[in-house]
């Protein structure tokens, strides 16, 4: 999948919504899970049994929902002060990213963002793998990385974040599955956060 590519998938498929992940679930409430991935809602990895404890649960959440081997699109998203062409250095840790769009944050959000504020996006092909993915879950966790991980063939997006993960199921029914089999992973907040 090229940049041009990429932006026609996710507007056809995800038209109401920018590529940024924690808006994703205030824009498709009906169709949005948060697992937590530690246990009592604990937020940031402690030992090393912690961390062990947020990779199987992601793991094995995200094998679940689009399965071993599968095609999926990791995009990200860099926060700019000004136009740019440059890809961003803290991607380079996790392979080669292109640029596919540049969101301009005060002309859809001017209450929250000044003028001259810019959410680069940025996305690579991959195969999903058990396990394969760990560095960047890590990151994730650590509040050191953003990124999501879509999938076309499963229509889900998968938006981890440092305290767990925002899941997009491709419809309601998903959702509420997800929803009662890992109801031990879930918040104990009735708002789901």
């Amino acid at each position: 999948m090229n940049p041009e590519e990429f932006n026609k998938y996710w507007d056809k498929n995800y038209p109401e919504a920018n590529p940024i992940g924690h808006e994703l679930k205030s824009v498709y409430p009906n169709r949005w899970l948060r697992i937590h991935s530690l246990p009592e809602s604990k937020r940031y990895a402690e030992s090393e049994d912690e961390y062990q404890i947020i990779l199987n649960r992601q793991n094995k959440l995200i094998s679940e929902l689009i399965g071993e081997n599968t095609e999926i699109i990791i995009a990200s998203g860099q926060y700019e002060m000004e136009l740019t062409d440059e890809i961003s250095t803290e991607l380079s840790d996790f392979g080669i990213f292109e640029k596919c769009r540049t969101i301009e944050l005060h002309k859809i959000y001017p209450e929250e963002y000044e003028e001259d504020f810019y959410y680069d996006v940025y996305f690579r092909n991959d195969i999903w793998q058990h396990n394969s993915k760990n560095e960047i879950l890590k990151s994730i966790a650590d509040d050191d990385f953003r990124a999501m991980f879509i999938s076309p063939k499963e229509k889900c997006i998968i938006a981890p974040y440092d305290g767990g993960m925002d899941i997009i199921a491709d419809s309601q029914e998903k959702r509420d599955g997800l929803k009662a089999k890992y109801k031990d992973w879930l918040s104990a907040n009735e708002n789901g956060m």
